[in-house]
């Protein structure tokens, strides 16, 4: 395609390639690029090579990664002319293997360019941010979490997110194996260092009542699960929780803290509007394309 090509990433342009995605990007839990560089770095090669630049004239003006989706999909403001060349030259090679449809994540910056090449949005997700002083102590008796809890967590988290609406998204679906898998993945640190003394777990006499895990995301706390048992629910148990976190955080020497939340859930979101939550930059769209 004259004028836009598109190129696997050399470790040693990472810093160019980065710089390039956080400029074209409003969604990001980090304005740095350095944050995201080291986080790639740390990558195994067979993951780092799924990262790719768009180049013009030689010079790299966006990033995408091609693995099972498109991802990390971005074009510096001078660029964003290439939008719709960038889209196609990123389906592309999904096309020519055959794929019966394309999935993309994307800022809603690009939705016209991918939503005009005949991608669906299935949903959305916004990043919300709060500055946190502290507040009143929750009179709600609760514990951190302990390691030995993972188990009781991945079967409570489970049981909790039976029937949400985002289930329709193929998020939160999986069998017991898989939800003890993405448990302990937050106690290893793959969604950011785990905060144990930010989290807390809330029991009554029919076990979990209510669990909330926070982890340190590029920089800022973030809210990595938070969920109530179905016949607790709409009692404060998710207030009291926020309220207890807040106050560690405090402690800990933070005064943010994140949370992703899916468009359509009105209920979580009014909660954390009146919370003091606002959206943070744009939001991050799931589309597909189907061939």
């Amino acid at each position: 395609m004259p004028g836009l090509e598109i190129a696997p990433l050399e470790t040693a342009d990472a810093a160019a390639y980065w710089q390039a995605h956080v400029a074209g990007r409003t969604d990001l839990p980090s304005p740095s690029f350095l944050v995201h560089m080291e986080r790639y770095l740390r990558l195994p090669p067979e993951e780092q090579r799924t990262y790719f630049a768009f180049l013009e004239g030689g010079r790299i003006v966006g990033t995408v990664r091609l693995a099972d989706a498109i991802t990390f999909f971005s074009l510096v403001p001078e660029a964003r002319s290439w939008t719709r060349d960038a889209v196609l030259l990123a389906t592309e090679p999904f096309i020519a293997k055959g794929a019966e449809k394309v999935v993309a994540s994307y800022d809603d910056s690009y939705s016209a360019a991918f939503t005009g090449l005949g991608f669906r949005e299935t949903f959305s997700r916004m990043r919300m941010e709060a500055r946190r002083t502290k507040v009143d102590k929750p009179a709600l008796p609760m514990s951190h979490p302990e390691a030995t809890d993972v188990d009781d967590i991945a079967a409570f988290l489970m049981a909790a997110y039976e029937g949400h609406m985002e289930q329709a998204f193929g998020m939160h679906v999986g069998p017991p194996e898989e939800w003890r898998d993405y448990a302990t993945s937050i106690w290893k640190g793959e969604t950011g260092t785990y905060l144990p003394l930010a989290s807390w777990l809330a029991r009554d006499d029919a076990g979990l009542a209510a669990a909330l895990l926070t982890t340190l995301w590029m920089g800022t706390p973030l809210v990595s699960e938070l969920a109530v048992r179905k016949d607790r629910r709409r009692q404060g148990l998710a207030r009291a929780l926020l309220a207890a976190t807040t106050n560690a955080l405090v402690d800990l020497g933070h005064d943010r803290l994140a949370l992703y939340v899916t468009m359509g859930n009105d209920p979580a979101i009014r909660l954390y509007e009146d919370l003091g939550f606002r959206q943070a930059g744009g939001r991050t769209v799931s589309a597909v394309l189907e061939i």
